[in-house]
Parts: C-alpha cells; structure tokens; sequence
C-alpha cells in the first residue's frame, strides 16, 4: 500500500504556517485512507517532550531523525522537579504535561531535555549537540552551520541531518511511496541526490508567491512543484506547478450582520502580515474592537496596545466564532488560510488587495472587500460601523473536504 512522508524542519509547536497545512494533509490521507508519516529533522525548537509537543497539535505518526537515535527519546517524562535540588546556575525549567522536568535552561545559555532520563544537551557557546541513550553518548554534533553534522558513536560515521533523513527513509519506504516536503527555495544537495539516485519524486510545496520579485524563487526540475494558489498552476501551467489547498472546511456558515465592529487578525506577524497597520488602524477606529491571535509584531506589547485591541497570544482553535469579521493586512498572501477558515466560519472578510489569494478571493466573492491603503482601511472600519445588511464572505466554498480530496488524490495520484 502507498504510504506518504511529509518531511518537516524542526518540531513544531503551534498550528500556525506550515503546522496548519500538514495537520490538514493528515486528516486527508486518514480520509482516503493512506498511512502517513511526519519525518522530522534539525534541532529547531526545544520543546520539554517532542512527543507530548506533536501529539497536543494532533499529529499522529511522526518520527524525529535525530532524537530518535536514542532509545530513551520516546520514554515517558519521569524526572521529578526533586532533581533541580542538585543543579547549579539554572535559569528556567520547563515542565512536562505532568508537571515533570522537561527543559532545564542554564544562564550560560545551555539546554538540557530529559525524559526519563538526560536525553540530549545542547551547548550553544560550544556549538555543541549531544544525544544520549541509557548508556551515554549516542551522537554528539557540530551544530556551528546551517545543516549539521553529527558524528555517530557506534559506527563512527559522520552523517549531516539529511543524511540522516534519507537512511530512514531508504529503510522505510518505497519507489511507490509519495514524499512531500514544505519548503521555500533551498534544497540540500545531500536530499536532492537521495531522490534522483533511488528513484523516488518528491513532491516540494511552496506556500508562497513565486512570482513575487523579493522571493527570487526557481522552480527546480528535478522534482514536482506543489504550490498554494489556483493562480499560479493557471498562470505557470499545469505542466510546471500543481495546486494542491494547504487547507480545507468541512462546511460554510452563511451569517448576515447589522454592524461589524468586532473584528480579529490570525498568523504568525511576520513583516509580511503587516499587523502593525492593523492596530494603528483600530486606535483610529475605537468604536470597534480588535482581537489578535498569533504573536505581536516587533516593537508592540500588550502594555502599548490601544484599549480596543486585545491579544489572545497563540491558541490551539480560533474561536472565530466570538467575532463578526475578520482582516489581513499582509503584503502578499498565497493561499491565506486564515481567511479561509474565517470565511468558513461565517465572518465578513476585509483584506488587502494584493496578490495572489486576497485579489482571488474577492473575484469569486461579492460579500467581501479589499484595501490598498491605510486611509481605505479607516474608511472601511468605520462603514462597517453603520448599520446595514452584511453578508459574510462565501469564498470557502472552493475549498470543503470533498474538493480538496479530489485535488490531493489528481495530484499525487493516490
């Protein structure tokens, strides 16, 4: 039977970006049937129990390339906070969901993770990884560049985390196998080879605009490219980019509103969200409210917020539910899942007018309007304000659980 890998960088610990889009693939293939496995690599994110992390998202089947040298790496949590009694210049501990000692940080930057034991010891002024087993040191790694390198005790050899993920996935997979990976514009050499030298068609999904001059992207020949926009596949042709949705809905709520003052902003505010527009424009706007859920952007905190805007920090579900519209102010969006999942739930959709997923959204959908500039933005919030008859924004119509199986199963050929 196929099975499919999804390959992803680092542990994650939110459900926002990528995170978003590998648990939707997981219900797809759980839908249709297929086995699928989440093949984690690099050190990315310290997280108290990798596995406690992954299975609190929802993930499923996963398996971390490094960590799971170890034969400790999946012990349940079992070091009690007693233990802290005996160490020395501890900064922060982290705990384990049932309150056991997950990450020691020390004050000379220094991280420790255990599980029922010491698991791993990263050592960042010696750029310096060690994994241990209960017997003691199972790899140790240089981690001074961009991809490691680590050196395996038993055999001696030294294997970089690319490595490391094509040896597990030449022992656990197949030519018929499908291999998916969430990546923007760098491919290692070492996972490139892998895929020409055993036959294997990757499949790389970008989430971003391609096109766009400031990504200097190059679609790479020697794999398939997946990408998030309808735009793009009929822009590019199907014969260099497949669209396959990053998300889908079960279903679209149709709402109708007097007013829409209560609004919310969802992401991870990188520059490219642009959520600074969107609190300046609400100290402008105070008769309606602003609630974030995500992170703040650089130089805000919830001291210097105006009294109308709220931050909710990053939750596992968005209660969209508790608002009437939803905005993005981003300068480029591909797929916006957040906007789709607000469409879904009923929300009137206020969103700049960029390319490729805002401009899309409002040409298949009436009940929706864009801005291109601040004092369109104001405008905007303050029109909602008046009473009226709004239609929540339909467009996730293109994107319920049927259309997006049919998708995933002409794609990758399922």
């Amino acid at each position: 039977m196929v099975k499919v890998f999804t390959i992803k960088e680092g542990v994650p610990y939110t459900i926002y970006g990528f995170e978003s889009s590998q648990l939707a693939r997981q219900k797809i293939f759980d839908e249709i049937g297929v086995e699928q496995k989440l093949v984690i690599t690099n050190l990315t994110n310290f997280v108290p129990n990798f596995v406690e992390t992954l299975e609190n998202l929802g993930f499923k089947n996963f398996y971390h390339v490094i960590f799971e040298k170890s034969d400790i790496a999946r012990d349940k949590p079992s070091v009690d906070k007693s233990f802290l009694e005996n160490l020395e210049d501890v900064l922060e501990v982290e705990y384990t969901k049932e309150g056991y000692v997950g990450l020691v940080h020390y004050k000379d930057g220094t991280v420790e993770c255990y599980t029922s034991q010491l698991l791993y010891k990263y050592i960042p002024k010696e750029d310096r990884f060690i994994l241990f087993n209960k017997n003691g040191v199972v790899l140790e790694g240089d981690v001074s560049e961009n991809y490691h390198k680590y050196h395996i005790k038993e055999t001696g050899a030294i294997m970089s985390q690319w490595q490391l993920v094509s040896e597990y996935l030449a022992e656990n997979s197949t030519v018929n196998d499908r291999f998916i990976i969430d990546m923007v514009n760098e491919y290692p050499l070492q996972l490139r080879k892998f895929f020409q030298n055993t036959s294997r068609e990757l499949f790389a999904y970008t989430h971003y605009n391609i096109l766009a001059p400031f990504m200097k992207f190059v679609l790479q020949n020697w794999c398939t490219n997946v990408v998030a926009s309808p735009v793009l596949e009929e822009r590019l042709g199907s014969d260099k980019v497949r669209f396959l949705p990053p998300v889908y809905v079960e279903k679209v709520e149709e709402e109708v509103y007097t007013t829409v003052k209560d609004w919310c902003i969802v992401g991870n505010m990188t520059v490219i969200k642009k959520c600074e527009v969107a609190i300046e424009a609400f100290r402008r706007t105070p008769d309606s409210t602003l609630t974030i859920y995500g992170n703040l952007p650089d130089g805000y905190t919830k001291d210097n917020l105006p009294d109308n805007v709220k931050f909710a920090g990053f939750v596992k579900q968005v209660p969209y539910e508790n608002h009437e519209g939803y905005l993005s102010c981003s300068l480029s969006e591909c797929f916006a899942n957040s906007a789709v999942e607000a469409s879904s739930k009923g929300l009137v959709c206020l969103l700049s007018n960029v390319d490729l997923g805002h401009r899309y959204y409002a040409s298949i959908c009436e009940n929706m309007k864009t801005f291109s500039s601040f004092d369109e933005l104001l405008e905007l919030l303050v029109e909602y304000q008046q009473k009226g008859e709004y239609k929540s924004s339909a467009f996730a119509r293109e994107y319920v659980k049927s259309k997006a199986i049919e998708h995933y199963k002409k794609v990758l050929k399922l």
